[in-house]
C-alpha cells in the first residue's frame, strides 16, 4: 500500500493534506514522505512504522546516525554512497548494517556485499535522515527544498470561496458607506433610466438622441478585373488569355472548359438483359500516383553488437536496456524483473501492450505459487504455457493483458542467487520456438557485465 493511502486509512492525514503534499512533491521534487514531514503532517515515528511494514525490515532512528566510526564510513566510497544514497551504520563480525531508502533493491546490496566482502543487513531509513548523514559524513551538499506558500485555510478549516464572499461583502459595505447618498424619489416623480432620461419617452425620441450612422456602400476590392468563369477563378493565369473570336460574351478557353456530360435521352434504356460494359481504369493524376511502399523495420541487434554494448556499460540500467533491445526484435513483448528475497519487482519492458509505468509498479510475492516462484528451485530457464494459478491471473490482470499461450524466462544469477529475470512472450495464437541457447548466452554476458560494474566500484574503494 502506498504511503498516502496508508496514512489516510489510519486517520493520520486528510485527503486535502495529501493533495497539498503531492503538489509540494511535484513542484520541489523528492519523496512524498519528505514533503509530508516538511509540511508537518507526518512524524518520524509514523514514517518508520510504515517503512518497516512495507519492506519487512527494521527501521533506523536518528540516534543510529550519530557518531558512526570513521572506519565504518570508509567501507563505502563517496561515489557509491551518493549514487545509491546508502550509509553504513555498524559492523558486527562479517555483517554490515546498511541504511537505505529501498531495502528491496537487491542489486545495490549485492554490490555493497562485493565491495566490502560482508553480508549486508538492510535497514530502512527516511530520506531526511539519509540526506543529513550524507552531508555530515561524506560532505555531500544537500539541496534545500522550500514549501509552497499555501494558506492554512486550504487545509479544510475554511472554504476559500466563503472567505472571498465575506471579503466582497465587507468591501461593498465600506464603499456604500463612503459614497454620497442618492436622493430619494418623491412618490409622484417619474422613474429615470440608466441614461438619465425618463423611461416614458417614446422610441422615436430616443432614436433622435442616438442617430444611426449611414451604412457604407460596398466598394470593389482594389486589384485586377474579376474572373470571368470558375476556371479562371481556379487558374488566375487564364485572365490574360484572349476571349474566343466572334463571341459577344467572354467565355473560358477551350482548354479550361469542362467536358459536357452525356445526355440521358441519347442513352439506350436499361433492361434486365442489358449487360453493362466492363469498368474502365481511371485516368488522370490518381492513376499516375505512385503506390505506397512499406519501409521494413530495422533489423534487431546481433549478439555481437549487444556484447559490445554490455562491455561499455556504466550502470545496471544500461545492462537491462541492452537485454531489452535484443529481445524487442525477437519477441512481441519482453521485460526485466528484479528478484528480491520475497518478491519480484518490474524494472523495464518493450513491446506493444506493455506499459512501463504498470511494469514498474508490478509486485509479485514469491510466497505464493506463480510463474516466478518456479526459479526458487534453481531452474536455469522456463519455456511453456502460463499455469492458471490465481497469482498469474492477478499478474496479467494488473498489466491489463490476457495471459499468452507460452512464455520464456531466463534468470540472471550471481553466486547461485537470482538477481533478475528476462521475460519474453508472443500475444494471441502466435507461436514461435525461441532459441533458448541464444538467450542463455545473452544472460551470461549480462551477468558478467553486472559483475564488472561491481568490481569497478570495488577498485575505486581500495
Amino acid at each position: 500500500m502506498k504511503l498516502g493511502s496508508w496514512l489516510i486509512a489510519r486517520g493520520r492525514i486528510t485527503g486535502i493534506q495529501l493533495k497539498r503534499a503531492l503538489l509540494d512533491q511535484s513542484f520541489y521534487g523528492g519523496h512524498l514522505s519528505s514533503s509530508l514531514l516538511k509540511l508537518g503532517y507526518l512524524d518520524e515515528a509514523t514514517l518508520a512504522t510504515y517503512l518497516s511494514e512495507l519492506f519487512k525490515v527494521p527501521s533506523t532512528s536518528a540516534e543510529e546516525f550519530k557518531e558512526i566510526p570513521p572506519e565504518v564510513i570508509r567501507m563505502i566510497p563517496e561515489q557509491l554512497a551518493q549514487k545509491y544514497q546508502v550509509v553504513p551504520l555498524q559492523v558486527d563480525g562479517k555483517k554490515l548494517r546498511l541504511a537505505m531508502m529501498n531495502p528491496g533493491d537487491i542489486l545495490v546490496m549485492d554490490e555493497v556485499s562485493f565491495l566490502t566482502g560482508m553480508q549486508v543487513e538492510p535497514r530502512v531509513s527516511s530520506e531526511t535522515h539519509l540526506l543529513d548523514a550524507l552531508e555530515l559524513y561524506y560532505h555531500l551538499p544537500r539541496v534545500t527544498r522550500e514549501t509552497i506558500p499555501l494558506s492554512d485555510r486550504v487545509e479544510g478549516r475554511e472554504n476559500p470561496l466563503f472567505a472571498r464572499n465575506r471579503f466582497m461583502e465587507q468591501w461593498t459595505a465600506t464603499e456604500a458607506s463612503d459614497a454620497p447618498a442618492a436622493p430619494k424619489a418623491s412618490p409622484g416623480a417619474e422613474e429615470i433610466g440608466l441614461d438619465g432620461r425618463p423611461l416614458s419617452l417614446p422610441a422615436e425620441v430616443v432614436t433622435d438622441f442616438y442617430p444611426t450612422p449611414p451604412a457604407k456602400k460596398a466598394e470593389a476590392a482594389p486589384g485586377g478585373p474579376l474572373p470571368r468563369s470558375m476556371d479562371e477563378w481556379r487558374d488566375p493565369a487564364a485572365e490574360s488569355r484572349p476571349p474566343a473570336v466572334g463571341s459577344t460574351q467572354a467565355s473560358p478557353p477551350e482548354a479550361h472548359r469542362a467536358p459536357e456530360p452525356p445526355r440521358i435521352q441519347d442513352a439506350p434504356p436499361l433492361t434486365p438483359q442489358t449487360k453493362l460494359p466492363p469498368a474502365q481504369p481511371e485516368t488522370g493524376s490518381a492513376s499516375r500516383r505512385a503506390a505506397l511502399s512499406l519501409v521494413p523495420p530495422p533489423a534487431p541487434p546481433t549478439l555481437e553488437q549487444v556484447s559490445e554494448r554490455l562491455r561499455d556499460t556504466q550502470t545496471r540500467e544500461q545492462v537491462f536496456d541492452a537485454l531489452l533491445d535484443f529481445c524487442a526484435g525477437r519477441f512481441a513483448r519482453s521485460a526485466v524483473f528484479l528478484v528480491t528475497q520475497d518478491k519480484v519487482v518490474g524494472q523495464g519492458c518493450r513491446g506493444e501492450g506493455f506499459d512501463p509505468i504498470r511494469i514498474r509498479s508490478t509486485t509479485v510475492s514469491l510466497e505464493v505459487p506463480s510463474i516466478f516462484s518456479y526459479f526458487r528451485m534453481g531452474s536455469e530457464f522456463y519455456y511453456g504455457p502460463v499455469p492458471g494459478l490465481p497469482a498469474n491471473q492477478n499478474f496479467y490482470r494488473g498489466l491489463g493483458l490476457p495471459p499468452p499461450e507460452r512464455i520464456l524466462m531466463v534468470p540472471l544469477m550471481i553466486k547461485e542467487r537470482v538477481l533478475a529475470l528476462l521475460y519474453g512472450d508472443y500475444p494471441g495464437a502466435r507461436r514461435e520456438e525461441p532459441d533458448i541457447a541464444l538467450y542463455r548466452r545473452l544472460v551470461q554476458k549480462a551477468t558478467l557485465a553486472l559483475e564488472v560494474l561491481i568490481l569497478r566500484n570495488k577498485i575505486m574503494m581500495l
